[in-house]
């Protein structure tokens, strides 16, 4: 297994509203290259870390010499997660490609552990919260590239069908031009991921119920929530998932407290409810009787807080927290 790491100098950065979502979390744009989609029998040959610097962005990569070094890829994978010390990846379809295959191969490496960080994937995000498809007709990365007008920049020649052709012949051969192409084409699908991201979150009109919609982090990624006003029953309900070592708890309401939490172990999710009040077209709940200070925000009035898209978010983020240290579900 060869290790190749490049450093690129940048002063582009996630937009100032995203970055406020995984403030104090350390990312990693995540892509891997594999011999073919089935899981169950391809392997895992390429991956990709692309993290931030102060200086701007290192990419660093863990290539297979051949198909009996997957093993070697995985374990180097884990390594530098664990040393860069990842809470979250950034991925383009990472839900339903790179991370259950990265995982499913884990397995059948007769390891267990796992990559169970929470992931922030452009393409789900996207589909769901712009009208991306309907403008372009596809969602493939390249050809959100070329939209956000940044295709010409790749580097690359070849596609992830095409690089499963050539690792074939680079396992025989070692020829150092079939390794840069190989290199060559995974690296520039990260670095045009960040390039995407960049660009496509600063056209989400409201990213605050965006990312109530997708889920955000929080407690260094070990929780994701999911929160929701449900305006007809007066209750602010929060979804979400225990992503790591998830535990089974029930709390009901008593005579001082009316929230309601629920943790599944088995299925790894969790739901908190909570009433609040009403006053004529506005929703505000009472969080000074709850115990939680947050009296310098600027919807918080006379120990109420407004309830609205930004501070439904930031609520829930401390509630969950909150109850978690609170019942030491942790």
């Amino acid at each position: 297994m060869k290790c190749f790491v490049r450093n690129y100098k940048t002063s582009t950065d996630y937009p100032k509203i995203f970055n406020s979502y995984f403030e104090g979390l350390k990312s990693c744009v995540f892509d891997i290259e594999t011999t073919g989609l089935d899981s169950s029998r391809c392997k895992v040959i390429l991956v990709a870390f692309l993290v931030k610097t102060d200086s701007g962005i290192s990419i660093t990569q863990f290539l297979a010499e051949n198909h009996f070094e997957e093993n070697k890829v995985l374990e180097a994978s884990l390594n530098f997660i664990e040393r860069e010390k990842i809470n979250y990846f950034i991925t383009f379809n990472g839900a339903g490609f790179d991370l259950p295959f990265f995982n499913k191969r884990l397995e059948h490496n007769y390891t267990d552990k796992q990559i169970n960080n929470y992931n922030f994937d452009l393409y789900r995000f996207l589909t769901r919260n712009t009208d991306l498809k309907l403008k372009i007709g596809s969602m493939r990365q390249k050809s959100l590239e070329e939209h956000y007008g940044i295709s010409s920049s790749r580097q690359d020649i070849i596609s992830s069908r095409e690089s499963i052709v050539l690792f074939d012949k680079y396992s025989l051969t070692g020829n150092s031009t079939l390794e840069k192409i190989l290199l060559t084409h995974n690296r520039e699908d990260v670095l045009q991921l960040y390039k995407l991201l960049c660009l496509s979150i600063r056209e989400i009109s409201d990213m605050d119920s965006a990312m109530a919609g997708y889920g955000f982090p929080i407690m260094d990624g070990l929780y994701t929530v999911r929160p929701a006003l449900l305006r007809k029953k007066s209750v602010l309900r929060i979804n979400g998932d225990q992503n790591q070592n998830p535990v089974s708890a029930a709390f009901f309401p008593d005579g001082e407290n009316e929230i309601t939490s629920i943790f599944n172990a088995r299925t790894g999710l969790f739901e908190v409810s909570v009433p609040v009040s009403k006053y004529q077209d506005h929703f505000f709940l009472d969080i000074q009787s709850m115990g939680i200070d947050i009296s310098s925000d600027p919807d918080y009035i006379n120990g109420y807080l407004i309830l609205n898209s930004r501070t439904i978010n930031r609520l829930s983020s401390i509630l969950v927290e909150k109850i978690v240290n609170e019942k030491k579900l942790i």
